[in-house]
């Protein structure tokens, strides 16, 4: 896979991620607004026990709208450091509360931003297939900047590991595709080892 195979992937994963967000939400309050227009006058009550779910589920859109556009590229990344931007991010990946999290991340120094900006990328992606793929309820993260010039992201889950039909999926291939070539741009290693007790994933990036 390319850079720009990667790119165009990210882009892919960004529209159909807005598209199942907003468009098919929102048309279908479009729907339930019509509805209230019709009762409004015959059924007041139903009128408005109608829109207070359109109110709550306008809510709803909104923050995951701003889940989606904050991983696009996070401000705080620049206000607040690596740290806390990535302990932010994954609490909105687990904001149902399905994992428990266990972290062990140093606020690392970092002038150049495309690193710093690829870390956060792949301790996401590392996650986000976790979290969405292992079926598990723990996950520990770790990032730290080592004496022999490398910062070292560890990812653990204690799911099932990778089952090959998941490794099939189109989400699941490309994003480890993507992890896979982001480390390799960054001159980086990576290796992945899953069973049945699941998997951990460790990286090293060169700073």
């Amino acid at each position: 896979m390319s850079i720009l195979d990667v790119r165009e992937t990210e882009r892919q994963r960004i529209a159909k991620d807005l598209h199942d967000i907003s468009l098919q939400n929102l048309s279908h309050l479009i729907h339930k607004i019509e509805l209230s227009s019709i009762y409004i006058d015959n059924d007041p009550i139903k009128a408005k026990l109608e829109l207070a779910t359109v109110e709550k589920e306008l809510r709803h859109i909104i923050e995951e709208m701003r889940t989606v556009i904050y991983n696009m590229y996070p401000v705080s990344l620049e206000d607040l450091g690596l740290k806390i931007t990535i302990e932010k991010s994954l609490n909105l990946m687990n904001k149902d509360g399905k994992f428990t999290l266990e972290t062990d991340i140093e606020d690392v120094s970092c002038e150049n931003e495309l690193i710093q900006l690829s870390l956060l990328r792949l301790v996401q992606e590392c996650c986000r297939n976790a979290i969405k793929h292992s079926k598990g309820d723990k996950l520990f993260v770790s990032l730290k900047r080592n004496e022999n010039g490398y910062y070292i992201i560890k990812i653990k889950d204690n799911g099932l590991g990778f089952q090959e039909k998941e490794m099939d999926e189109p989400d699941f291939h490309f994003g480890l595709s993507i992890m896979k070539e982001t480390v390799y741009l960054l001159n980086g290693k990576i290796n992945i080892d899953t069973s049945e007790n699941g998997t951990i994933i460790e990286i090293e990036i060169p700073f």
